[in-house]
């Protein structure tokens, strides 16, 4: 090959890496910090004495309770329901 071919080709080949770089670079590093907020979450339903039963999102960390979302979803049992949970899975929230 000539010189001034391989130069050439030298440049081109640093352009389009270069160009390659900076593309993939801004679609693939934004600069920003991804945190998740909780190690785990998982759905419950939280029943008041009036057999009202709510259903929440549970965002725990470890054993810590972080946040409790309503799912929107609930139901109304009438009175002679008995919750078919035992005292530690009502009362458990992480």
């Amino acid at each position: 090959m000539y010189p001034r071919t391989e130069i050439t080709l030298i440049i081109l080949t640093l352009i389009l890496v270069g160009t390659l770089t900076i593309v993939l670079g801004q679609t693939y590093i934004t600069g920003n910090i991804v945190r998740n907020d909780f190690s785990y979450s998982f759905t419950k339903a939280i029943c008041n004495n009036e057999n009202f039963c709510e259903d929440y999102e549970i965002y725990c960390d470890g054993k810590n309770l972080i946040r409790l979302n309503p799912t929107g979803a609930a139901v109304q049992f009438p009175e002679s329901w008995k919750d078919p949970r035992n005292k530690e899975q009502i009362e458990k929230s992480c």
